[in-house]
């Protein structure tokens, strides 16, 4: 996977990260509309193919039989061993299957644990069939790139970015800025943290980007 240089990661950082500093706008961004895990996970695109989120929490999620309340599908591990044949895949999948029923029940001993592991699953899920490589331990091994994922619910994502290392020679920055796609924005970097303020962050780390990361970077504010 591609990997920036320090010179690279020294250019693109910041001591004093803000509200984000937007690519040049003299590059037609090819994905002006994608969302924000198109770039944080694709490196650019969107669309609702199988292994994008829309279609994994879909399948992962689905109304019960008064059609009142989203409920595990009892058939997601089925779905992702089927239509992607990956078995780190289906092994985040059977994650989501085995805490389901506890983090179901608000009452539950263990039902925070549950709910957390779920919403850790469900992100490296959609990560791994990103083509993302997740670091050593299930991507809690840290490196100079992650994947954060917040949400309102441990169901569902409000927001994705990619965090980049951004005190690579320079120990007193802060350790890390995001590049991030805000809602119906251009692609920004050296922010400070994930946009919004939700109940659930999630950070997987992982080995290294992806062409479309590098494609979007290379026009950003400090690019050597």
């Amino acid at each position: 996977m591609p990997q920036l240089t320090d010179g690279q990661l020294q250019g693109l950082a910041s001591a004093n990260l803000g509200a984000g500093t937007e690519l040049n706008p003299a590059w037609p961004d090819p994905y002006p509309d994608a969302p924000c895990w198109g770039f944080a996970l694709f490196g650019g695109p969107g669309g609702h193919a199988d292994n994008t989120p829309p279609s994994i929490y879909d399948q992962a999620w689905v109304y019960d039989a008064e059609e009142e309340e989203f409920v595990y599908n009892p058939g997601f591990v089925e779905w992702v061993r089927n239509t992607f044949d990956n078995p780190d895949a289906t092994a985040q999948a059977q994650v989501v299957a085995d805490n389901a029923v506890t983090a179901a029940n608000d009452a539950a001993p263990g039902n925070a644990a549950a709910r957390q592991a779920i919403t850790g699953a469900l992100a490296r899920l959609c990560m791994i069939l990103s083509g993302l490589a997740l670091s050593a331990n299930n991507g809690t091994t840290p490196t100079r790139y992650s994947i954060v994922m917040a949400s309102d619910g441990y169901r569902t994502w409000e927001h994705w970015a990619l965090g980049l290392a951004n005190n690579v020679g320079a120990p007193g920055n802060p350790p890390f800025q995001y590049a991030q796609r805000y809602p119906e924005q251009p692609v920004k970097t050296r922010t400070p943290n994930a946009w919004g303020d939700h109940a659930i962050l999630t950070t997987v780390f992982i080995t290294g980007l992806l062409e479309g990361h590098i494609d979007y970077l290379r026009h950003a504010t400090g690019w050597p």
